[in-house]
C-alpha cells in the first residue's frame, strides 16, 4: 500500500463556523504582505522539513494563521509522525522543489512543494487566503499520491 496522507485541509469555511473564541489570534507584527513574501516563508519551511524538524516548520508558519491554532497544531504533531514514519522506511530526503503556484485572483494562492527520496517523494501544498491586505495561512497538505501531479509532456 503506498504511502499517501493528506493532513486536514484546514478551511477557511470551516474557522467561520467555529465559535469566535476558538478562531485564530492575528499576529502582531508578522505579516505576509504579498507573494513573495509567502514564497519566501514556504521556501523555509521545506528547508525545515528536509532538516527533520517538521513540527518546527509548522511553527514558523504559526503566526500567519487564518484558521484555529489548535487543530493546526494538532496537524503538526500528525505531520512530524508522518515524516518519521516516511524516513524510516525511505530514508532522508534528497531535495525539495518547487513544482508551481496557483492562485483564484488574488484572494486565494498555493504553492506546491516536492519533497524528494531516494524511492519515493512527498508533494506538500501550502494554502493561503487574503481577506483583507496580507495572506493568511489556511492549509497544510502532503501526499505520496502524486497522480494529480502529472502534466501532459
Amino acid at each position: 500500500m503506498p504511502l499517501a496522507r493528506t493532513l486536514i485541509p484546514l478551511l477557511l469555511v470551516t474557522t467561520l463556523l467555529m465559535p469566535a473564541g476558538s478562531r485564530a489570534e492575528p499576529s502582531v507584527g508578522l505579516v505576509l504582505p504579498d507573494r513573495q513574501a509567502v514564497h519566501t516563508q514556504t521556501s523555509d519551511f521545506m528547508a525545515r522539513v528536509a532538516s527533520n524538524q517538521v513540527e518546527a516548520a509548522y511553527q514558523q508558519l504559526r503566526p500567519f494563521l487564518g484558521v484555529a491554532s489548535e487543530p493546526f497544531d494538532q496537524s503538526a504533531r500528525e505531520a512530524d509522525a508522518y515524516f518519521q514514519m516516511v524516513t524510516g522506511q525511505v530514508g532522508q530526503p534528497l531535495a525539495s522543489v518547487h513544482l508551481h503556484s496557483d492562485g483564484i485572483g488574488e484572494h486565494f494562492y498555493r504553492e506546491t512543494w516536492l519533497q524528494k527520496f531516494n524511492t519515493a517523494a512527498i508533494a506538500w501544498t501550502l494554502t493561503f487566503y487574503r481577506p483583507h491586505d496580507d495572506w493568511k495561512l489556511v492549509g497544510v497538505s502532503y501526499s505520496t499520491d502524486l497522480d494529480a501531479l502529472y502534466q501532459p509532456q
